[in-house]
């Protein structure tokens, strides 16, 4: 196709305007009539045994309609929650160790907000009212919150039948090298290093409404979800036995998901099945203080981690040894983050000899983690530039040059890295020396000088990454022509945010030459696409922008033989661009618009043609995963008085290949980059040791904010496209998140060089800072 006019633009974002207008429709928008309204009692207790749940009261409140138990549940058959980890299996071959996460707790709660008790009732005020009704008597016993305490012998078992609460342990790289390595190197550092749980926090709090026909035996369940077609499934074919195909999924616009909303969620199963049971709609829409306690929590890993090195600085290995927090129960796919997830982008873009990771994953009482944002590739990427800068610092390298002497040069590319990764194409020295370049490093000391002379103390680092796209590997696009002009555009990705009713259509615009003002986008839906990814592991782009590629590669297709019919030759002589069909070496054209009018009117549609013939549906399947990268560099000022980091500049160059909207690329690192300094500086889910979540709320949880955010400076490297799908594209929604936290943390840490700073960790509060400030001061008196 040679069509490419809009592709590569910086557009607005279209839906923007009905966003800005309040036209948006969230699930809190929508209201069914007769509707009534769930509320969900969960667990106070982080580990307990349930001894009787009296609703005797409760029932006979005002408004009650339903109040329903795990007892119930059981009792009617319904399945658990699955697990889709891809790491599945020990390193000795055993299954992984998967207990059943039913919708409800069944005789014991294993983490604070569990779901105990349904309660259904006409209004929201009557169901909760109803809720303070129902009397729940528990036993506690001792819960442990720690992973690395909970695989000490003696720990409290959160499964009877799970041994030292291991869920699973993994490996991957070449353990005898590696160590073999370790043995002969010059240098070697080994620190313990924390990736801070954490959690999305997406501005629309998760939140459902289910509707049932009992006439067709379907339910209608609007989700704000990220991946509605594999959510459909698990509810109807593990959960609750109901026809797949009469369960239509629906999520309107999403306020935001962030890998929160990816995963598979007892609530809107639970919704359903009143529906079912009661005949009349249900709405659940969870406030703030629940969302903390019930979506899923991310990272939560803590790693040894050792670098081997040559007298000269060469890297030769690293090994990281890694225990993953899994919570309570297996999440959608979260054994995978500590083990698979971590292990494959360990190294980043530097070379080594060799390599190993090994990662247990864990059972704690506490709430399910999950991917978010990242989902492993940050906490890899933390490890191995937290070390790198541990290793320059002790073994008095220049940080700068110990980098760049040890990346993955261009000419050694394409390679299969250590960890197993299809490294196609890129030139990381070259995108390490454009970052650099944009630094302004000769006018560092005036800058030090400068903050110096206030008080302040100045800081400044650079770390390139490498991660890799994920997600569902295959996407649907579908393309449909209207008599009045309008081109329907359906895809089975999704976006929670991203842009993709902008991006999606200027792509369809730019192939079949057409203005985004003639496309209406379609997404979210199964009854729209029949196979869907959803939204997750930057797969966007990639995998949906490849479906409407193909997509409009078959419109062109179909488009030239209807073309050369009306035009009166041959179709190979007939040739697309910008719109125009026109015939080789003659002044013979029509437009597509004007074929797409023939293809729908029957007086006019030739012989052999049927009507709406230019309507298309194709699926598209990636078959090797893409490896975006980048470096990023910043510089900090440190308030030795108050602790307070504040980030002055910050620096950008990313590859990922061809970019379609660079306005939009621009957001999705911007917000990335802002998430990874939340992690850095500010967030962290924190359990106490009886297992109560004291950051159960925006009080608690330090988000950042708009005056925590520098101007960045983005540049792009586009000089080698992936060849890996058709767009050439590399996938850019996690990225920044990939490559802030450590460029953070290690400029923090450059900035108090002359502190004792080796037992800090994410977040950097101000309180930690000054504390290690005070404390060496202390100590120096």
């Amino acid at each position: 196709m040679t069509t490419q006019h809009n592709i590569g633009r910086s557009l607005r974002r279209i839906e923007d305007v009905r966003f800005l207008r309040g036209q948006g429709t969230y699930i809190d928008d929508i209201n069914i009539e007769k509707q009534a309204y769930a509320f969900f009692i969960r667990s106070p207790h982080a580990h307990a045994i349930i001894r009787n749940i009296d609703i005797g009261t409760a029932i006979k409140a005002p408004g009650v309609l339903l109040i329903t138990i795990g007892s119930d549940w059981i009792a009617e058959k319904y399945g658990p929650i699955p697990c889709k980890s891809a790491v599945n299996k020990f390193i000795d071959g055993s299954p992984m160790k998967l207990p059943p996460r039913h919708c409800f707790a069944i005789d014991r709660v294993r983490y604070v907000g569990e779901i105990v008790a349904m309660v259904i009732a006409e209004t929201q005020p009557l169901a909760i009212e109803a809720a303070e009704l129902v009397e729940v008597e528990y036993e506690e016993l001792l819960a442990v919150i720690d992973p690395a305490e909970a695989i000490k012998p003696g720990a409290p078992q959160i499964w009877d039948d799970i041994p030292g609460n291991l869920c699973l342990d993994f490996e991957l790289g070449n353990k005898e090298k590696t160590e073999n390595i370790f043995s002969k190197a010059h240098f070697v550092i080994t620190r313990k290093i924390k990736n801070n749980r954490v959690t999305g926090v997406p501005i629309e709090p998760r939140g459902s409404i289910a509707e049932y026909d009992l006439k067709t035996d379907s339910i209608l369940l609007w989700n704000a979800s990220q991946n509605i077609h594999a959510n459909r499934d698990a509810y109807a074919i593990n959960i609750l036995k109901h026809k797949k195909e009469n369960i239509h999924h629906i999520a309107p616009d999403v306020g935001g998901g962030f890998g929160v909303k990816n995963g598979i969620y007892p609530e809107p199963a639970l919704i359903a099945y009143a529906a079912k049971k009661l005949h009349c709609p249900i709405k659940w829409v969870a406030d703030r203080s629940e969302s903390f306690l019930s979506d899923t929590h991310g990272r939560d890993q803590l790693s040894i981690v050792s670098l081997a090195l040559a007298k000269e600085g060469e890297f030769l290995g690293l090994k990281v040894e890694t225990i993953g927090n899994l919570g309570a129960y297996c999440g959608t796919v979260g054994p995978f983050t500590p083990t698979g997830g971590s292990a494959r982008t360990q190294g980043g873009p530097y070379s080594f000899e060799a390599m190993y990771y090994h990662s247990k994953a864990v059972f704690t009482n506490t709430g399910i983690l999950d991917p978010y944002r990242g989902a492993g590739r940050p906490e890899a990427a933390f490890q191995i530039e937290r070390i790198i800068e541990e290793a320059s610092r002790k073994f008095h390298f220049d940080p700068i040059e110990l980098r760049k002497k040890n990346l993955i040069k261009a000419t050694a590319l394409p390679i299969k890295s250590l960890m197993g990764l299809d490294i196609d194409c890129g030139d990381f020295p070259q995108v390490f020396d454009q970052t650099l370049a944009m630094t302004d490093r000769p006018g560092f000391a005036s800058r030090v000088l400068s903050a110096s002379k206030c008080g302040k103390l100045y800081g400044f680092s650079i770390s390139p990454y490498l991660e890799c796209t994920g997600g569902g590997p295959k996407e649907y696009a579908s393309i449909a022509f209207r008599s009045d002009s309008k081109v329907e555009l359906s895809v089975g990705s999704h976006s929670t945010g991203m842009g993709h009713e902008t991006s999606f259509s200027q792509l369809l615009s730019g192939y079949l030459g057409l203005t985004i003002e003639d496309i209406e986008f379609y997404q979210g839906d199964t009854e729209r696409t029949p196979i869907g990814g959803g939204h997750g592991g930057s797969r966007g782009m990639e995998v949906g922008g490849s479906a409407v590629h193909d997509a409009a590669a078959e419109v062109i297709k179909k488009g030239s033989l209807l073309a050369a019919n009306i035009l009166g030759v041959q179709a190979e002589l007939v040739k697309f661009s910008d719109g125009i069909f026109t015939v080789l070496g003659s002044n013979l054209t029509v437009t597509i618009k004007d074929v797409i009018q023939v293809s729908l009117d029957p007086e006019k549609l030739p012989n052999g043609f049927e009507l709406g013939c230019l309507n298309v549906g194709t699926s598209f399947e990636r078959e090797v995963i893409s490896i975006p990268n980048g470096c990023h560099a910043c510089e900090v000022e440190v308030d030795p008085k108050t602790g307070t980091v504040k980030v002055i500049n910050y620096w950008v160059v990313d590859d990922f290949g061809t970019i379609i909207n660079s306005l939009l690329t621009d957001g999705q690192v911007m917000g990335g980059v802002a998430q990874g300094i939340g992690q850095a500086l500010l967030e962290e889910a924190v359990y106490d040791k009886t297992g109560q979540l004291i950051t159960g709320s925006l009080i608690d949880y330090a988000l950042p904010r708009a005056e925590d955010i520098p101007n960045m400076k983005i540049k792009y490297y586009q000089d080698k496209p992936t060849k890996k799908n058709p767009l050439g594209v590399k996938g850019a929604g996690e990225a920044g998140c990939v490559a802030a936290p450590q460029v953070i943390f290690n400029a923090v840490i450059n900035a108090l060089k002359d502190y004792d700073t080796k037992n800090l960790d994410m977040p950097l509060t101000s309180e930690k800072i000054w504390r290690t400030i005070n404390s060496f001061v202390k100590a120096s008196d």
